[in-house]
């Protein structure tokens, strides 16, 4: 034998360990059939468990054709109202051991019913966001135009998160203009503990077709995060500050009050849709004002970056020289990253 072949079989057999070693670190499935995946097992929740993979992107298993799994980290279990993190590792075919430090049991694959991987703790930059946009044209006896533009964006790094975004609304008849209206927004979240956070947040409003053709909001306050996992987040802001509002004739007027901001996400069906909700309902403190800016909907995922999105929007103003009661129906595609 040639040193060189013999060098090049040590060098593979030093390498077993590694290679085994690295194999062993990822989450694996076993199907029923016999397959077996490997990737980052993300959640189970309603009979979908879903797993991230280098070769078939986000996938989402039917729950009933596993077999057994193993998990390379804790995994975050729930026992109806109780979380508890445990490891899940690999048994013999329909089971699932749960290890919970020196506390060992075999459990059958159809007693789970949700489990999810927990959100690492990082400092590092993260950057997610997306755009939605429908388009609506009909001639009949009227021509209509109607259009709607969205887009949001979250940029978290470490206790910091920044949450922006716009939309624009033009709604056209024939040569009459019914509708248009843009929206601007900015909030700014420092977490001092794992669920309490102080929010800065400004809001402005731009409509050429209302009387009341400017709103604007600056408030700051405490807020608390119930929950921010695989299967989606909720939060709740109450934010003292000042409402501002202008009119078609350049008069304005202001008022100090408080606002009550909701941010709600939820993914069903194996994070093939997501139903939404967020806004915030606002009171002046001399009694006279009443607003309420709310959106809720819902996200079909066509693929990994495209959606089909349906939501309703309602926007009152009440006390102000003007009323205004604006309800909006949108649909259209999106896109996220």
């Amino acid at each position: 034998m040639s040193f060189s072949l013999f060098r090049m079989r040590l060098t593979g057999l030093l390498l077993l360990p590694v290679l085994a070693t690295g194999a062993a670190r990822a989450d694996t499935v076993w199907m029923k059939n016999g397959d077996r995946l490997s990737g980052t097992i993300r959640s189970l929740s309603d009979g979908k468990l879903v797993m991230d993979s280098s070769y078939g992107g986000t996938l989402s298993l039917d729950w009933g054709a596993v077999s057994t799994l193993s998990s390379e980290k804790a995994i975050d279990l729930r026992s109806g109202d109780t979380v508890f993190k445990a490891q899940l590792e690999a048994a013999d075919r329909g089971y699932i051991m749960v290890r919970r430090g020196d506390d060992e049991q075999r459990v059958q694959v159809a007693k789970f019913d949700e489990f999810m991987k927990p959100k690492p703790k990082t400092d590092a930059l993260t950057w997610t966001g997306n755009i939605d946009v429908g388009v609506s044209l009909k001639k009949a006896s009227t021509h209509t135009q109607d259009s709607h533009f969205a887009y949001n964006n979250k940029i978290n790094v470490g206790k910091w998160r920044n949450d922006f975004g716009g939309t624009y609304t033009r709604e056209k008849e024939d040569d009459s203009m019914n509708t248009e209206n843009y929206s601007l927004r900015y909030a700014l979240d420092y977490k001092f503990q794992d669920r309490l956070f102080w929010q800065g947040r400004a809001s402005y409003k731009r409509d050429w077709v209302e009387d009341l053709s400017e709103q604007a909001l600056l408030g700051t306050g405490p807020g608390y995060q119930f929950w921010d996992d695989e299967l989606g987040s909720f939060s709740l802001a109450l934010l003292g500050g000042a409402f501002t509002y202008g009119y078609s004739d350049g008069s304005y007027d202001s008022h100090l009050g408080a606002s009550l901001r909701w941010n709600y996400q939820r993914f069903l069906e194996g994070r093939k849709i997501a139903l939404f909700s967020h806004g915030d309902a606002g009171h002046s403190l001399d009694g006279n004002i009443f607003t309420l800016d709310a959106e809720v909907g819902l996200r079909y995922q066509l693929t990994s970056w495209s959606s089909l999105n349906v939501s309703y929007g309602h926007n009152l103003v009440s006390g102000t020289r003007d009323t205004l009661n604006e309800r909006n129906f949108t649909t259209g595609l999106g896109l996220k990253w």
